[in-house]
């Protein structure tokens, strides 16, 4: 009686096996589908974390000085330009015009963020808000 006890299961187990090696290949595929996707995931963090030390609010605010340090020097050369009579006036106006309107607005993005930054040190502003405004801001 135990003989073919032992005997049916034994069939039974064989019957199954095509069952357990279809999945052993399954879950072999599995494993490397989920191998490709954690490498997808850490190339992702790593280019997210290059992107948000690119775009942080300090280095936006770098920036900002920078443009700002610049537009600057392009209206005192202008004025130059115009002192030593080697610009007419009406193209002075317009180029010195336009270069304190940048330099004007490049000001007031960089108090805006300084503000921004200065309420997340105090925490009465999520960092969020911070990162939002210069992203939609950075580009003059």
């Amino acid at each position: 009686m135990c003989l073919v006890s032992n005997y049916t299961m034994a069939k039974e187990n064989l019957s199954l096996r095509p069952r357990l090696e279809n999945g052993k290949a399954s879950l072999a595929i599995k494993y490397q589908e989920l191998r490709e996707i954690k490498e997808t995931c850490w190339d992702k963090q790593q280019r997210l974390g290059t992107y948000l030390e690119k775009w942080s609010p300090q280095s936006a605010l770098v920036q900002l000085q920078a443009n700002l340090n610049a537009f600057e020097a392009e209206s005192e050369a202008q004025v130059e330009k115009f002192l030593s009579q080697d610009l007419p006036l009406d193209s002075f106006l317009e180029s010195f015009c336009q270069s304190r309107t940048r330099s004007h607005i490049c000001r007031t993005q960089l108090e805006k963020l300084q503000e921004l930054l200065q309420k997340d040190k105090l925490g009465r502003v999520p960092a969020c808000p911070a990162r939002i405004w210069v992203l939609s801001w950075i580009k003059l």
